[in-house]
């Protein structure tokens, strides 16, 4: 995968994200991250985009639910040892 980071601000990531090497059905997408502080957590929004195909927009969505879902349990055990 690679990539350039184009914003990079405490409430917001924009990068881009390109397969190496790209199955036919890849082009470039933008993946823009908003933080928004809410209490004593933090809500995440992701959109990313545009695909060529529903199939290869659901493997980016696919990815993505896993890497938070990791996020998220990480996030539980540091909490449970500060």
């Amino acid at each position: 995968m690679t990539g350039t980071f184009h914003r990079v601000v405490p409430s917001h990531l924009v990068i881009s994200f390109q397969w190496k090497p790209a199955d036919p059905d890849d082009q470039e997408t933008l993946a823009q991250l908003s933080f928004t502080p809410i209490d004593d957590s933090t809500e995440v929004r992701l959109r990313q985009g545009p695909f060529k195909t529903q199939a290869r927009c659901a493997l980016h969505r696919d990815g993505w639910t896993e890497s938070f879902d990791k996020l998220a349990e990480l996030l539980e055990i540091e909490g449970t040892h500060g």
